[in-house]
């Protein structure tokens, strides 16, 4: 079936590059695909703070019913916010997003009991940590990096190592993604919850170099004392930083099974657009490239990860590009990149969902998502591809019904194909 586009009826949805028309077959169940969903606690996105244990395990009791209703099979569930825990550590503080106050032990272990009780439902979780993020909030307010710091928790690594930190572009500290010491602590970091939790895999999103670009001269020191190279340009630099990182905690991982006896798994969550395609920016642009409007954020050059080689070298076991563009969006479009990260999967052997976005639908100033059919055609469209084995949506709050008719009747269709046992 061709799709008749929502906001031009009579005309159909094309790709950018070739205007073929799109196929959206039947959807096409598979009972071992994933079906998830992030659980955001930053900023206490999709998670209380500050409450008794036991309405605090209540809020949790409602997010893992919830996803049961929806045939969820994983929560990915962020347990390293902010260079801190959702669980007893020996290395992060307790997060502040648990009780209001970093450091402050909550009274029970919250990724165990996430563990525990999903498992009852037959819910996976992983792990999803954020590697360099400490601050939320720009220093200014502070007056200094180290006035800030000295707010944190007494056993920050950041604050212990005020040396291994630099400012963003906005800013907000994050741990200096140069410093060998960061790399090893990043991944010790995740190697404690591997070790300890029966998690099937380990998560990292969208968040490397960050997208409030630190300035050059910020990093220039690190340049010349860590560049593998003379000859290496700054932005080569720069990518060799994340690879290495994505390296070692591989190989930290790569023989780490869980109480199943499966392996557990390594998977990223990019921005969508890795490159540009050559044809359309032939300065920047690569011949393996995915097509859209030129000018458009890119992993490779604005956030400084080389995904595409972490699939080739076999870094990673999964990917989940956040596929956050609606089928009719005049520049970047669902059906383009979902194309394009389907055969950039095949090409490399690595496991492929999509990353899809509940939270778009019926913003009111976005006409592309007013239809309520969009999330339910964007998961038919996956079924032109075998090697899509499932979805992943942003964030666990939106599938609680509000007053949000859109969303609700996405919400509708999701459950029906999700739902087919």
């Amino acid at each position: 079936m061709k799709l008749n586009k929502f906001t031009q009826p009579g005309e159909n949805v094309r790709y950018w590059y070739n205007q073929e028309e799109i196929d959206i077959p039947e959807f096409k169940y598979n009972e071992s695909d994933l079906r998830g969903a992030w659980v955001s606690n930053v900023a206490n996105i999709d998670t209380p703070r500050g409450l008794p244990i036991e309405e605090y395990k209540a809020a949790l009791d409602r997010i893992i019913n919830k996803a049961a209703e929806y045939n969820m099979n994983a929560l990915i569930f962020q347990v390293r916010p902010t260079n801190d825990a959702y669980y007893p550590s020996k290395l992060n503080p307790w997060s502040r997003f648990i009780t209001g106050t970093e450091g402050q032990d909550p009274g029970f272990d919250v990724l165990e009991y996430v563990i525990n009780e999903a498992g009852k439902k037959g819910i996976r979780i992983h792990a999803w940590m954020n590697p360099y993020r400490v601050g939320m909030k720009p220093i200014d307010e502070y007056g200094s990096k180290e006035a800030y710091l000295e707010t944190l928790s007494e056993n920050n690594w950041a604050r212990l190592h005020p040396e291994h930190t630099i400012l963003d572009g906005l800013n907000k500290v994050i741990l200096s993604p140069s410093h060998p010491e960061v790399i090893k602590f990043v991944t010790d970091s995740i190697m404690e919850v591997v070790n300890n939790y029966d998690v099937d895999g380990v998560h990292i999103d969208d968040y490397f170099y960050p997208y409030a670009k630190i300035e050059e001269e910020k990093e220039m020191d690190d340049y010349l004392k860590y560049r593998d190279t003379p000859e290496q340009s700054f932005d080569d630099f720069r990518r060799s930083n994340v690879d290495k990182m994505i390296k070692s905690i591989h190989d930290a991982m790569k023989n780490s099974l869980n109480k199943k006896g499966n392996k557990i798994e390594f998977g990223i969550s990019p921005f969508a657009i890795y490159r540009s395609n050559i044809l359309i920016d032939p300065e920047t642009g690569w011949e393996k490239g995915s097509f859209h409007s030129k000018g458009v954020l890119q992993c490779y050059l604005g956030l400084y990860s080389d995904i595409y080689r972490w699939m080739k070298e076999g870094w990673i076991d999964y990917v989940v590009p956040q596929l956050y563009f609606p089928f009719e969006r005049p520049d970047v479009t669902y059906h383009d990149l979902t194309a394009w990260w389907a055969e950039i999967s095949k090409e490399t052997g690595t496991k492929l969902y999509t990353g899809n976005a509940i939270y778009q639908m019926g913003t009111p100033e976005k006409k592309e998502w007013q239809n309520p059919d969009e999330i339910k055609n964007q998961l038919s469209f996956n079924s032109n591809f075998e090697n899509i084995k499932g979805s992943i949506f942003f964030t666990f709050r939106d599938f609680f019904e509000g007053e949000n008719e859109i969303k609700n009747k996405a919400l509708e269709s999701l459950k029906a194909l999700w739902c087919q046992k």
